[in-house]
């Protein structure tokens, strides 16, 4: 006879068999998420405490580390030169965190002027390294630059100067007077104001200038109106623009003056068996007036009819640099003064003669 039930138990006694281990899976859940939740705690407070105060006090004094250069070199396209240099300005002045000291370009400017005045104490300086120094100190300027990049005409800074550009190339500078919410107002020249190159009302004219940490920004906008001011100034009314192109930057820094100079003609000889008999100099100079420099290039205004593509010998007396440079005319340009402007490329010139450029571009001791 068969009897119901009999076998492997009842199905109370297998609810009975599995309740325990429903129990332990619980207990471990609750253990896994209590240990989950104690983790995130953990977490959040790890997270806040990077983002506090006193941790970014922290980062900010302690002193600089190689990693932190090769995070900045790595960031910013630093070349290995360029790296190494700035290593060997942060260790020699024992500067703290440079990650945050170039948000300045007050403290950039200080750090490397405090490491110049060291390392000649040292007498650390070559040609080379010298050079190296000044470039790197001028692609730091540009990373701060960077930070502040302008969109808008709003960000103009009052007294700026803006350079129309007409259809002819010719460039006339016109002053940032007034930057309002709806517009800004430039004074323009009497001359350009009452000739036939006056920029004409609602059309799309471009400018071109450049901003206190030397970027330089080309943009497009309308003019709305003139205005002649109580004072017998002449003014136009811009209309606000975010058509602004950041131009590509030179490599060295750039500084604007007017100083006397001489020019030579100057024959080129591609075939020549030295380097230093590749150029010869004409013996009768010129003068002319140089407006800016930096030790890549400069720009000299004559009077001569000078065309572009030609070879010049340039001579800068008061500078203690006593070779002629040689450099090509880049490119010519007409002054409203009828005068023209030769944007020069240096394309022979020593490291010393380089060096004495940065120096007086930067205003510092040699």
């Amino acid at each position: 006879m068969f009897l119901l039930g009999s076998g492997s138990g009842s199905p109370i006694e297998a609810r009975q068999t599995h309740a325990p281990d429903i129990l332990i899976i619980i207990i471990l859940l609750a253990i896994f998420a209590v240990i989950l939740g104690i983790a995130f705690i953990i977490y959040m407070k790890i997270k806040n405490y990077y983002k506090s105060e006193q941790y970014l006090e922290k980062e900010r004094s302690r002193k600089t580390k190689f990693k932190d250069i090769q995070k900045l070199a790595k960031d910013n396209n630093l070349s290995t030169v360029e790296m190494n240099t700035l290593w060997d300005v942060c260790k020699i002045t024992d500067c703290n965190n440079i990650l945050y000291s170039v948000k300045s370009n007050n403290e950039v400017n200080e750090l490397f002027h405090t490491a110049y005045d060291l390392m000649k104490q040292q007498n650390l300086f070559t040609d080379q390294k010298m050079n190296d120094f000044f470039t790197t100190l001028f692609k730091l300027e540009m990373i701060v630059a960077q930070y502040k990049k302008v969109v808008s005409t709003r960000q103009i800074a009052e007294q700026t100067v803006i350079f129309y550009i007409s259809a002819e190339g010719e460039q006339y500078p016109f002053t940032v007077t007034q930057n309002l919410k709806d517009f800004f107002t430039a004074e323009i020249p009497e001359f350009i104001y009452k000739s036939p190159r006056r920029p004409e009302l609602l059309t799309r004219s471009r400018f071109t200038f450049r901003t206190s940490d030397g970027l330089s920004y080309n943009l497009v906008t309308r003019i709305i109106r003139y205005n002649e001011g109580n004072d017998g100034k002449f003014y136009m009314v811009l209309s606000h623009s975010e058509q602004l192109e950041c131009q590509a930057q030179r490599h060295y820094k750039r500084d604007f003056f007017e100083k006397e100079c001489h020019f030579k003609a100057v024959k080129y000889d591609a075939n020549a068996k030295n380097k230093e008999d590749m150029y010869s100099f004409s013996e009768k100079s010129y003068n002319g007036k140089i407006t800016n420099i930096s030790a890549g290039g400069c720009c000299i205004q004559t009077e001569l009819p000078i065309k572009e593509k030609q070879y010049i010998g340039i001579i800068l007396p008061d500078t203690g640099i006593e070779e002629t440079i040689v450099g090509i005319i880049r490119r010519t340009r007409r002054l409203p003064t009828g005068r023209l402007a030769l944007h020069i490329q240096f394309v022979q010139i020593s490291l010393a003669s380089k060096n004495k450029i940065h120096t007086l571009v930067y205003k510092y001791e040699l």
